[in-house]
């Protein structure tokens, strides 16, 4: 199993927030506590679940992880499918596993993949640094002045107000604020351990023969799409391949006719290539794609490997139509990155298959659909609070009933995506 999108991806509704709380102190680790609204117990688990928020409810390897961080993920998962109405936990999901035994199973699973980081940081002391202080601490500010601008407050003069919103959205997640603050530390131990373990001055440092080991290469193409034609009733009545394969031949002849071939290269695709986005321009650009394994049609792959760097395929036949392509060096910024990538993906699959979680009795116990529906009876209340306070003067009932807003978070997180984006398959 890929581990690196769920524990750097999971946490959408709280990661990208990361750094909420880092200014209420300017020292390293968990900050001081904003003040609580009236509606938000001070145990929020104890409240959902019946048990202290700091009750361990699994150990990985070893290391203690409270209830309100595997519950948090118990609750994320739940709310995933709650979205498309399955909201009974009893549910029978088949072979004799109910929705709520497969919510735990996959909470425990990403709750030990976020202790790990820790685990793993600690021991190859990589763990929480200045740098990520900073960094926390400036997205922070970011949300801050975007929480107000969408609320019309003044953070100057109203801070007080955006910090009690803060606070209700976390507690919203059924988190505490060192809980919140526990959860957002992965992305960011997660790259210490990337770049000290695989970074350009990392111990496993890359180099061109530990790019190709890793499958890591960098090309661009010239993509001439196959277009079907069909008859009156829908049917395909050639699938365009044929013509696809003729005007890519074409194109590969005037390059291997050409004095210089790379320069031609990049004209020819400007004109040709049918890999271009909505407003028409090259997928990529001038410059290509860096890729790894799995990240592109296997054909396009496999056709790059088999490429010298500088060296131009004949026509490779895909799915999408006729790709030709330009192998160039992978040894750049760009490949070290995709090569970290990799490397740390690797080392975290080691790393779960070796690690030794147990599993408490309490956890085993545990009411699952009673905490799930308490909790949304908390949440019922927080939203309710939160119009109440920013509803107009003569307003004192709600109207509606929502989850506090979420759409403060910055655009951008530190959370590494596994994949790349779904620019980089070069058959759109």
């Amino acid at each position: 199993m890929k581990f690196t999108t769920r524990i750097l991806g999971a946490t959408v509704a709280a990661a990208v927030l990361s750094g909420a709380l880092a200014g209420c102190n300017s020292t390293l680790g968990a900050p001081a506590d904003l003040p609580l609204p009236s509606e938000v117990p001070e145990d929020i688990i104890m409240q959902t679940a019946g048990i202290a928020r700091d009750t361990p409810l699994i150990t990985v390897d070893g290391a203690e992880v409270p209830a309100e961080e595997v519950l948090y993920w118990v609750s994320n998962y739940a709310d995933q499918y709650a979205a498309w109405g399955m909201t009974d936990l009893s549910m029978d999901m088949g072979d004799g596993q109910t929705l709520g035994q497969y919510y735990l199973d996959s909470a425990v699973e990403t709750a030990a993949l976020y202790q790990l980081m820790q685990n793993k940081a600690d021991e190859l002391k990589l763990g929480w640094d200045k740098e990520n202080q900073a960094a926390y601490d400036e997205q922070l500010q970011t949300m801050k002045e975007s929480m107000a601008q969408q609320a019309g407050l003044d953070i100057q003069t109203q801070g007080d107000q955006v910090d009690t919103e803060l606070v209700r959205l976390i507690s919203y997640m059924g988190l505490s604020q060192e809980g919140f603050f526990r959860i957002n530390q992965a992305s960011f131990l997660y790259n210490n351990l990337m770049e000290g373990l695989f970074g350009a001055e990392g111990t496993d440092a890359p180099d061109t023969g530990k790019l190709d080991e890793a499958g890591v290469y960098h090309a661009k193409h010239i993509l001439i799409k196959a277009e079907p034609t069909t008859d009156a009733d829908g049917n395909v009545t050639d699938d365009g391949m044929a013509a696809a394969q003729a005007q890519a031949q074409e194109i590969y002849d005037q390059l291997l006719a050409a004095e210089d071939p790379m320069t031609l290269f990049d004209q020819l695709m400007t004109e040709y290539t049918d890999d271009v986005d909505s407003s028409g321009n090259v997928n990529g650009g001038t410059d290509g794609y860096t890729f790894g394994p799995g990240e592109m049609v296997d054909e396009f792959y496999e056709g790059t490997k088999a490429l010298g760097e500088g060296e131009i395929s004949q026509p490779v036949q895909s799915q999408y139509g006729y790709h030709i392509i330009l192998r160039l060096s992978a040894d750049n910024e760009a490949g070290y990155d995709k090569y970290a990538q990799i490397k740390m993906q690797d080392q975290i699959d080691q790393w779960m298959d070796e690690v030794q979680v147990e599993r408490s009795e309490t956890l085993e116990s545990l009411d699952l659909q009673a905490f799930y529906d308490e909790l949304n009876t908390l949440r019922s209340d927080i939203s309710a609070a939160s119009q109440a306070d920013s509803a107009p003067a003569e307003t004192t009932t709600p109207t509606e009933t929502v989850a506090p807003s979420q759409s403060t978070a910055p655009a951008e997180s530190e959370v590494p995506s596994e994949t790349g984006t779904s620019a980089e398959t070069p058959a759109a």
